[in-house]
């Protein structure tokens, strides 16, 4: 099948450019003038007295060199090692030509059947990953393979995913960009092309992100996400985020945006992900989502956090003659987390939340805790309640579900663990009464070789 190049060339053509923003990024063109190879080494010749022919190619041994009336050591003398610097520092055969901080691989290759990028936009896989860092802050990666679920076990050779992202991280204050085209195919034929990137100025107190996810093979949006967060006065964090999408984030670029957020203390990813999911799998629906939250710690040892999330959603299918609008959904959540509260190493968390529809009202309150008890031995109970009344059909239930875990590590190699839970439910409808009652143990020994 023959694919369209103009998506993959555009991202080609757009490092061009992105050398005048980044002048550092020619010298690692080859043949360029600024060109300096990091893997070519000068090594001087000792045996003779006639001066180097160019000074600057001599900048990077000129302080290994002896100087005049005093005697040559072997140990003077710069080399060229793969092992990190501070183990060649060390070394009495010599120290690295090059400077720690200039010693960054420009190009490298990786192969193998679990592989992730750094920085977890494109996602892990099984196959070939190629790197190519055009300065300090400008890298070029691309992969080709098999998704992650396949290379767990046996390849499916079915799927294939190629992808490649550009990514300039920390330029001016603390902006960052990454971008991203990813193809998935299955039996040779293209099952889905989606391009994309991320914008975002990331600080301690006010950070701001951007997200753009395109749909090529349906020409469509499929997310459009922007979030901020600012640091008020008394620790307290207020943050925001506005999302429109008709298909799931994927989980590696949520990772990404996940992990992003953690740089502002408070800022969370208060998008409800389950509900999100609900109506947008398949593609057929299209979520609009404001959700606001506010962090402020209460103590050294309590923190308390909440948000409020409106969903509008809209079922765009072609086989509906007319679009039809989902009951908008109201979301609460608040959470209370303690750590150090009964013993030193502990963390407790009790959550509560709330959500309305036209339909039904659902409450939940969950408490998780861990107990450290020594180094060898945890302790960790839950508890889940849920209730939940339905308008139109007149009934309402609820469901309890505790559960303990009991971790023994005997070394840092081997752990014991045992685990027991239940569940209990009743429904109360307009004409009867179901109440229903089930439990669980668990044994289980986990060796690492």
């Amino acid at each position: 099948m023959k694919r369209n190049p103009a998506p993959l060339l555009a991202y080609v053509l757009a490092i061009g450019p992105g050398t005048l923003l980044f002048p550092a990024g020619a010298d690692a063109i080859p043949d360029n003038p600024g060109h300096t190879n990091v893997a070519t080494v000068f090594t001087p010749d000792y045996r003779s007295n006639k001066p180097a022919a160019d000074k600057e190619e001599n900048i990077s041994t000129a302080k290994s060199l002896p100087e005049q009336g005093k005697p040559f050591f072997a140990s003077d003398v710069c080399r060229q090692d793969t092992v990190s610097i501070a183990s060649v520092e060390r070394s009495p055969k010599g120290k690295p030509c090059v400077d720690a901080p200039h010693a960054q691989q420009h190009f490298s290759v990786q192969l193998g059947r679990r592989i992730d990028t750094s920085d977890y936009i494109l996602g892990e896989f099984g196959g070939l990953r190629v790197d190519y860092r055009l300065s300090n802050r400008l890298k070029l990666n691309g992969i080709a393979g098999y998704p992650a679920f396949a290379s767990r076990g046996k390849l499916n050779y079915n799927q294939q995913v190629f992808g490649v992202s550009v990514s300039a991280d920390q330029t001016g204050r603390a902006w960052g960009f990454n971008g991203y085209l990813i193809e998935r195919l299955e039996n040779g034929q293209t099952n889905g092309k989606s391009t994309g990137g991320v914008i975002h100025r990331l600080q301690s107190k006010r950070s701001l992100l951007a997200y753009l996810d395109y749909d090529l093979t349906d020409h469509s949006l499929g997310t459009l996400m922007a979030t901020g967060a600012w640091r008020l006065p008394f620790k307290t964090t207020i943050s925001a985020t506005l999302d429109r999408r008709n298909r799931p984030i994927r989980g590696n670029q949520q990772k990404y945006l996940q992990q992003s957020m953690k740089v502002t203390e408070g800022w969370n990813w208060i998008l409800p992900t389950d509900r999100l999911a609900h109506y947008t799998v398949g593609g057929y629906s299209d979520v609009s989502t404001l959700a606001v939250g506010l962090s402020h710690p209460l103590s050294q040892r309590i923190k308390l956090s909440g948000d409020v999330a409106v969903l509008d959603p809209v079922n765009e299918s072609d086989a509906a003659p007319v679009t039809t609008a989902y009951p908008s959904e109201y979301l609460y959540h608040l959470q209370l987390a303690g750590k150090d509260l009964l013993m030193a190493g502990d963390r407790n968390r009790l959550d509560l939340r709330y959500r309305v529809t036209e339909a039904d009202q659902i409450s939940t309150a969950a408490f998780d805790t861990k107990l450290a008890i020594n180094k060898s031995l945890n302790i960790m109970p839950k508890l889940r309640a849920d209730y939940r009344r339905t308008v139109l059909e007149g009934s309402s239930g609820w469901v309890a579900s505790p559960t303990v875990k009991i971790v023994y590590r005997q070394t840092r190699q081997s752990s014991f663990k045992v685990e027991a839970g239940g569940e209990w439910s009743s429904g109360m409808e307009a004409i009867a009464d179901d109440t229903r009652s089930s439990y669980f143990v668990s044994l289980g020994y986990q060796a690492k070789f």
